[in-house]
């Protein structure tokens, strides 16, 4: 009896991801035609693989040992694909990039240019919990992102370092300083982002670091917002450095702190099956250079 590939596949999918959802999105397929595949599969060697109805979904002891064959099997696969079926970035195609920072997307886009001028790219910005979350459903093949997934399934490459500054209205009594004493907060009102977002983590994480508090906080949703709001003197914020271009409304001053709380690693990561496939390890490569 010839094992089914296509079986295979959906099962070694649902095992990466511990999840019928997740699996589905990346397969693009739909719930119920990867249900009714990995029942057949089940059914055909009246065996069962999984455990649990809800993510994470829980590998039997006969499903972790057909998991450790499926992953050599579809290792092999990507080596293969790699080898001979797919188009060089050279030739063209599409890179899909999600990435909670726009700056780094445009310096890998603008390194794959000059070697691979006919690759398009597609670009969702979000924030670093909703572009893994992207990478997880495969509507993405490359996220940038400074926390990454931790799991095996995914394969990361640092690509960048950044830290955090402070930003004012020009018109501050502040701007005039070289450096922004972080006492100076105990008199500010502070913009402070959406929980999700790591520059509020990576904030937040600053204040309990030095013992400190704002005057005031407000909270503001998305980078644009926060600028537009400090160039109308409602408040000052912090922001990572790249992602605060010039504007001569606001004066940018650095923080008068050596805590790791303000620097920040970015990670160029996909899914480690996909890390064979032309275009996602040129931009693999890319991010090696990079990094240094």
């Amino acid at each position: 009896m010839a094992v089914n590939y296509q079986q295979l596949r959906t099962f070694h999918a649902v095992a990466s991801d511990r999840s019928i959802t997740r699996a589905a999105n990346r397969l693009a397929i739909s719930q119920p035609t990867l249900s009714k595949q990995l029942k057949e599969l089940q059914d055909r060697y009246q065996v069962q693989l999984f455990t649990g109805n809800r993510p994470p979904l829980t590998l039997t002891p006969e499903g972790e040992a057909l998991f450790v064959k499926t992953r050599a099997l579809f290792d092999i696969s990507e080596e293969i694909e790699g080898l001979l079926g797919q188009t060089p970035p050279e030739e063209g195609g599409l890179l899909r990039i999600g990435t909670d920072s726009p700056p780094y997307a445009a310096d890998l886009i603008a390194a794959f240019a000059k070697a691979a001028p006919k690759l398009d790219f597609k670009v969702t910005t979000a924030n670093a919990r909703e572009t893994n979350q992207m990478l997880m459903n495969a509507s993405v093949d490359l996220a940038i992102v400074c926390e990454p997934i931790g799991h095996n399934d995914y394969t990361y490459r640092p690509f960048y370092e950044d830290r955090l500054v402070a930003v004012l209205p020009e018109t501050s009594t502040l701007a005039s300083a070289e450096i922004f004493d972080l006492a100076a907060l105990a008199d500010q009102r502070f913009l402070l982002r959406e929980p999700t977002s790591r520059t509020r983590a990576a904030t937040e994480r600053l204040f309990d670091a030095c013992g400190i508090a704002p005057a005031r906080i407000m909270e503001f949703h998305t980078r644009e917002m926060i600028r537009e709001a400090v160039a109308r003197d409602l408040g000052m914020s912090f922001m990572f450095e790249r992602e605060c271009p010039p504007d001569a409304r606001l004066k940018v001053l650095p923080i008068d702190s050596d805590d790791p709380a303000t620097r920040i690693a970015g990670y160029i990561a996909c899914r480690t099956e996909r890390r064979r496939h032309p275009a996602i390890r040129a931009a693999l490569e890319i991010a090696a250079r990079f990094a240094g």
